[in-house]
């Protein structure tokens, strides 16, 4: 009875509408019968096991839906026609653009409009990945309240951060983080753009944000890492449903690389995400009340911009330098809420930071910044598309870069 309850409710929740407009940018014969070549062989599962694959893929579909039509619904008094607007670089103001005017983005769009229209064939590549030994469960009550969760049974946060974590700095920030990590994405103040269609959040999908796998990706020891600070590699998380390493493993449709990749992240207040970069674009939608003004800063700066100043470069990168001790530097930062401003968009190789204020919370240990997230372009492998790179402190390379001080970054030479 309890299986037969929860299928029912995943039916409920997603019943894609084809009477629903497609947007103009995508050819009608695209989405006849397309065809879908996955990464890697279908999994096989047995009858009881599959029960639990279909409630997955049910609420993958509904929040893939959900995403497509926010990307291409404009704004209240917005000038972009079936797109919404996106804030891309703050150092010189706020600049803004229509995202669907982006070929990355429509092709994004494109792909999910896709397997929305043959669901039968896109599922051959998806599968829960419960063998994968670095997707992780959030486990505690989110855990508890998912059947889904509970079969795939994956190392919870809790056990990673005890048992593969090192730093103790690291590995405090990390318990703290994993035994409030279902308030931070359940609570009241995690909220849906307004330009979402419904609710794709943790209380209205709760599988699929227990069960998609969840990757702490700065908390094990790494080069990489240690240009981070220990509340930010304990404090943050991100799960993967579309995309090269999410649950939906598309190679292909219709004989055309997919690079898109949508998932979700998870980042605790009182952190700063330090300066980065990273040579696909890239997108985040806001996903919580602010409890106060100014609470969700974002900083960009594009790689060309002229207070940027490039030091030398070889054939793989540019190694640039930017100056975050600058006069008027706060004025450098733009703030985001779900309903103001929800929509941030990286052009390759922007440098972007996030700083999350908690003084102002109330309960600050249980609370994060909760976003919509995705990137579009996995399949250009020439460009180390797969690898987030941190900026440096330029005065003392390894130290992580932090606001007030110049800083240097490792720039990617794009090839295509």
């Amino acid at each position: 009875m309890k299986y037969l309850l929860s299928v029912m409710i995943a039916l409920t929740a997603y019943n894609f509408s084809y009477a629903q407009k497609i947007p103009d940018f995508i050819d009608p014969d695209e989405l006849k019968n397309a065809k879908f070549e996955c990464l890697e062989e279908s999994e096989v599962y047995s009858e009881e096991e599959q029960k639990y694959i279909d409630i997955l893929w049910k609420e993958s579909l509904q929040y893939l839906e959900a995403y497509a039509v926010a990307l291409t619904t404009s704004p209240e008094g917005s000038k972009c026609q079936n797109s919404d607007v996106a804030t891309y670089e703050t150092v010189d103001g706020i600049s803004k653009l229509c995202i669907m005017d982006r070929r990355d983005m429509q092709l994004m769009v494109k792909n999910i409009y896709q397997i929305l229209h043959n669901p039968d064939a896109a599922k051959a590549c998806f599968a829960a990945r419960g063998n994968v030994d670095w997707l992780y469960s959030p486990g505690g009550e989110l855990e508890a309240r998912s059947e889904v969760a509970q079969w795939l049974n994956r190392m919870t946060f809790q056990e990673f951060f005890d048992s593969k974590v090192s730093d103790p700095e690291v590995k405090k920030a990390g318990l703290l983080f994993s035994e409030n990590f279902n308030i931070m994405v359940t609570g009241d103040q995690v909220k849906t753009p307004r330009n979402f269609p419904f609710d794709v959040s943790a209380r209205a999908l709760p599988n699929l944000w227990a069960s998609a796998g969840w990757f702490p990706m700065y908390a094990e020891e790494s080069e990489r890492n240690q240009r981070n600070n220990a509340k930010v590699r304990g404090g943050y998380a991100y799960a993967e449903i579309f995309g090269h390493w999410g649950l939906l493993r598309i190679e292909k449709i219709n004989g055309e690389e997919v690079g898109a990749e949508v998932g979700m992240t998870v980042q605790a207040v009182n952190t700063l995400y330090p300066y980065h970069h990273h040579a696909t674009s890239e997108l985040y939608y806001t996903m919580r009340e602010p409890a106060c003004m100014n609470q969700f800063k974002t900083f960009a700066v594009r790689d060309h911009n002229e207070k940027v100043t490039s030091i030398s470069e070889n054939e793989k990168e540019r190694i640039v330098e930017f100056d975050t001790g600058m006069p008027n530097e706060f004025k450098m930062w733009t703030t985001s809420s779900y309903d103001r401003d929800p929509l941030v968009y990286f052009y390759e190789n922007t440098i972007h930071a996030f700083e999350i204020d908690g003084d102002c919370e109330e309960n600050p240990d249980q609370n994060a910044l909760v976003s919509i997230w995705a990137r579009s372009d996995a399949h250009e492998k020439l460009n180390d598309y797969g690898s987030t790179k941190l900026c440096e402190c330029a005065e003392e390379p390894g130290k992580p870069a932090v606001r007030g001080e110049k800083i240097k970054c490792y720039l990617t030479k794009l090839k295509y």
